[in-house]
């Protein structure tokens, strides 16, 4: 890939191959392998304990951690076609990706420390809830599997409008099930929302006072922000 800046109007336009990609520091790829498509603002990515800057192609490997400062975005894009928005203020670690075998059938585990996301499956598996995509996502308080979905998901570690911090849920198109630490589960379809915090117990017993996975009617406006690289999703 060859690339080159040029200012136009007092705007820092980026030319990938001969074709405009970007401006105001929004920098797109438009290959099909696992990899970094886009970035707006400074990202890096740590492995093996080292992290260095992340640009436009860097390809993405098993146990990396993307790391999104705020004010920063990254849209990754799966060698399955699957494509991720990485949001501002997030820290996400690639714990699985399966290398071998049929990409739509290699397994992809991701954490997300901090910070959110929003994942869409290939276009081929959007709309059809009946079979499993092979990904899954871990929170500290969650675990996230989904069925041919585009999925939004946030982590609030000081919590929100009064709930304690966890994970929250939102499923844009098809299936989408949240499980908690105490084995609650919920499963949420088109518009549906969930929230994932630490259940609570009655003191001195295992009785559940509050479980831990439980569907919300709303959700904190400050938990679900769209981001500029959200556009280039579909």
């Amino acid at each position: 890939m060859t690339a080159h800046a040029v200012t136009h109007f007092g705007l820092d336009v980026c030319i990938v191959r001969g074709m405009l990609a970007c401006s105001l520091g929004l920098l797109v790829h438009t290959s099909r392998a696992t990899e970094i498509m886009a970035i707006k603002g400074q990202v890096q990515l740590a492995r093996q304990q080292q992290a260095t800057p992340a640009a436009v192609g860097t390809k993405i490997q098993e146990a990396d951690t993307l790391l999104v400062p705020p004010g920063s975005e990254a849209l990754v894009q799966f060698d399955d076609g699957a494509r991720m928005v990485v949001r501002s203020g997030s820290q996400l670690a690639f714990r699985k990706l399966g290398a071998d075998g049929e990409p739509s059938l290699r397994e992809k585990t991701l954490q997300l420390i901090k910070g959110g996301l929003r994942y869409l499956s290939n276009k081929l598996r959007l709309g059809n809830a009946s079979g499993s995509d092979r990904v899954s996502f871990e929170t500290a308080t969650s675990t996230v599997g989904i069925r041919g979905t585009d999925i939004e998901i946030a982590v609030t570690e000081d919590g929100a409008s009064g709930n304690p911090p966890g994970t929250y849920l939102k499923v844009n198109t098809g299936v989408a099930v949240l499980s908690g630490l105490d084995g609650t589960q919920v499963e949420l379809a088109q518009g549906g929302l969930a929230f994932g915090p630490e259940p609570v117990t009655q003191r001195g017993t295992r009785s559940l006072v509050r479980p831990s996975a439980r569907p919300m009617q709303t959700v904190p406006d400050s938990v679900f922000k769209p981001a500029e690289l959200d556009s280039l999703l579909r």
